[in-house]
């Protein structure tokens, strides 16, 4: 299965991958650090605030508000987005 940090890199990248496909193109998605390291994080373009296209991406793909600028959800929320199994 891989290790915790992997699961959560692969994570990142299909909410990536499916927030661009909503039309969310320039959106960063990563992992979070220090004590929200078991978060996953949507910023709009260099921690600057989101397109109106870009939240509309990332509301239509999360089902749930951004903020102004992000959007982070605990790894268990993201697999249930996306439709993965838990890591635990």
């Amino acid at each position: 299965m891989g290790d915790y940090g992997e699961h959560r890199k692969r994570l990142a990248q299909e909410l990536k991958k499916r927030i661009i496909a909503a039309g969310g193109k320039g959106v960063m998605v990563q992992g979070g650090r220090g004590t929200a390291w078991g978060w996953i994080d949507v910023w709009g373009p260099n921690y600057g605030t989101f397109t109106p296209a870009q939240r509309k991406a990332v509301e239509s793909v999360t089902r749930s508000p951004a903020g102004g600028n992000c959007w982070a959800g605990e790894i268990s929320t993201v697999e249930h987005i996306l439709g993965v199994p838990s890591y635990h």
